[in-house]
């Protein structure tokens, strides 16, 4: 008798895999990763936000820029989101760890 393994080794994703109809991700799951990505900072790295616009060039754009991350700095501030991530990024700063 005769037996079989329960399923077939596993090979890498070649181009006849590729021309039956298995494709690489979607570029749209990276618009959609870009976004989670670019919302995670704004709620946790407000200060950052603020840093960047500072730096802009000085045009009213700009200043209105700088305008409005502070004010979103101040709501994340009340929120506690700001103060979290600072706990954080200290208690991972090899520099000024105690671990």
């Amino acid at each position: 008798m005769e037996t079989r393994p329960s399923h077939p080794p596993r090979t890498e994703l070649g181009t006849e895999e590729l021309e039956a109809g298995m494709r690489p991700s979607r570029a749209r799951d990276v618009v959609t990763i870009s976004l989670i990505a670019v919302t995670m900072l704004a709620l946790f790295n407000s200060a950052a936000l603020v840093s960047w616009t500072q730096q802009l060039p000085s045009t009213a754009t700009n200043a209105w820029l700088t305008e409005r991350a502070g004010a979103w700095h101040t709501l994340m501030q009340r929120l506690g989101t700001a103060q979290l991530f600072a706990r954080v990024k200290e208690r991972l700063d090899p520099e000024t760890s105690r671990w």
